[in-house]
């Protein structure tokens, strides 16, 4: 029975890929929020109201109706190594793309490989230069890791942060912006990085579908982050997201949020966000 739960969800995020060289991020030892433009990061299950807030969120902090949101659905189960560039699209895209327009959303674009080596080409990349938002879907988080990160892919999020622009990310997409996930391999190996991320927050591990785990999923995270500065465990419940403007934060959506970081209490969460609740984390 041990840790079972976790297993089962971490085969769902985890189907690995054949390939990669897997680069462990270094420790940075800045302040772990995003520096410039604002963050989403969506526990997973998001449903009617909460899913709509979350899109209205992203919509907004992208600059309203008329900009340029990209969604990267590489995570999602069924899609082509590609996607086709006319004619019908699989009904995963169509999905995503509707939930937007029906939250006013008037410039959608698609950007979708398999390929580590196209997803580090500028001509993949060209389309991310002139996004206001970008929208990671959940899915396969192992997927993400082997395909996006250390590519340009990582390098021009990075670039759409500092000019102000949003990355949101739900399940696996919300793992994907943090620097690495933690987990088990299976119900005999240690607890530890499982996969990479890109970074986005430095020095954190998002940890999402957070309610599922109970109290010892708890106690680990917050064990391996004791033992592992300067690292902060974001833990988010399913049908909540944690919106992030600078070091600005909210919970929206039905549950809760807690934040580990053992620099400031290495004995319990150094904060638990209900849904509608803000905090900065700089004072």
């Amino acid at each position: 029975m041990r840790y079972t739960t976790w297993i089962v969800l971490l085969l769902a995020l985890s189907a690995p890929l054949k390939f990669s060289q897997r680069v462990t991020p270094k420790p940075n030892l800045k302040a772990w929020w995003p520096a410039s433009g604002a963050v989403i990061l969506g526990g997973g299950g998001l449903q009617s109201e909460a899913a709509d807030l979350f899109i209205d969120r992203l919509i907004a902090l992208a600059g309203g109706p008329g900009a340029l949101i990209v969604v990267i659905p590489t995570a999602s189960d069924g899609l082509p190594a590609e996607l086709p560039t006319s004619g019908p699209q699989s009904p995963r895209i169509n999905t995503l793309r509707q939930h937007l327009e029906s939250r006013g959303a008037q410039r959608i674009a698609f950007l979708h490989t398999r390929d580590r080596q196209v997803a580090n080409s500028e001509a993949f990349v060209k389309i991310l230069r002139s996004a206001q938002g970008v929208f990671f879907p959940g899915g396969r988080s192992r997927v993400l890791d082997e395909t996006y990160h250390d590519t340009l892919v990582a390098h021009e999020l990075q670039a759409l942060l500092k000019r102000g622009g949003v990355v949101a990310g739900d399940s696996a997409g919300a793992i994907t912006i943090g620097c690495f996930w933690l987990g088990w391999t299976s119900p005999t190996s240690d607890f530890g990085k499982i996969t990479d991320g890109l970074c986005l927050l430095p020095q954190v591990t998002v940890s999402p579908h957070f309610q599922r785990m109970g109290n010892e999923w708890a106690d680990v995270i917050l064990k391996y982050v004791s033992a592992h500065p300067p690292t902060v465990a974001i833990n988010i419940e399913e049908n909540t997201a944690l919106v992030l403007r600078g070091s600005a934060a909210e919970a929206i959506g039905r549950g809760g949020v807690s934040v580990f970081d053992p620099a400031q209490d290495k004995t319990k969460a150094l904060l638990r966000l209900a849904a509608g609740e803000r905090r900065d984390f700089a004072k």
